[in-house]
């Protein structure tokens, strides 16, 4: 549970998540990038000093829309809609994207190469959130790039939809 709590708070990427100006936020700093794709590292530790999770992935960004992929999980927002995917457990969860308890990134600085750190806390995690290989791509994502169809996932897949 608390792996699946982690990737869902990658979402961090996402504009609603933040009460802080963009101009502080990660998100903010990402969104001055323009459209990217980027690699980054999520670590959480508990208040003792454990790893209670520790991962990696990549995560496209374009205006409201994000995309992210971490070992099993896919994560994608068209900036209205979020659809969350384990292909481990082959579940699909669709909510309104303001709607997951997302956390305010805090200490967002670059490195000498260009890199993006940033700090979060969420029930008594802290977080700490690497961004690498920023890269522009040449030309825009399609907007489906940012939305899965649960009808392409199979029969087997349990689809949860939270939307009202």
């Amino acid at each position: 549970m608390k792996k699946i709590f982690a990737l869902m708070a990658l979402c961090l990427f996402s504009e609603c998540a933040f009460a802080q100006s963009d101009a502080t936020t990660l998100w903010g700093e990402l969104k001055k990038q323009g459209q990217v794709s980027m690699d980054f590292s999520l670590k959480g530790t508990d208040k003792d000093g454990l790893v209670v999770s520790d991962e990696v992935g990549k995560a496209f960004l374009q205006g409201d829309a994000y995309r992210i992929e971490c070992g099993s999980m896919l994560i994608c927002c068209d900036g209205t809609t979020m659809w969350l995917y384990n292909s481990d457990t082959e579940e699909l969860v669709i909510d309104y994207d303001e709607a997951l308890p997302f956390m305010k990134a805090t200490n967002v600085r670059k490195d000498q190469q260009g890199n993006i750190n940033a700090t979060y806390a969420a029930d008594d995690i802290t977080f700490k959130v690497k961004i690498t290989n920023i890269a522009n791509p040449a030309s825009k994502w399609a907007k489906s790039f940012f939305v899965i169809d649960p009808a392409a996932l199979g029969e087997d897949t349990i689809v949860t939809d939270l939307r009202d």
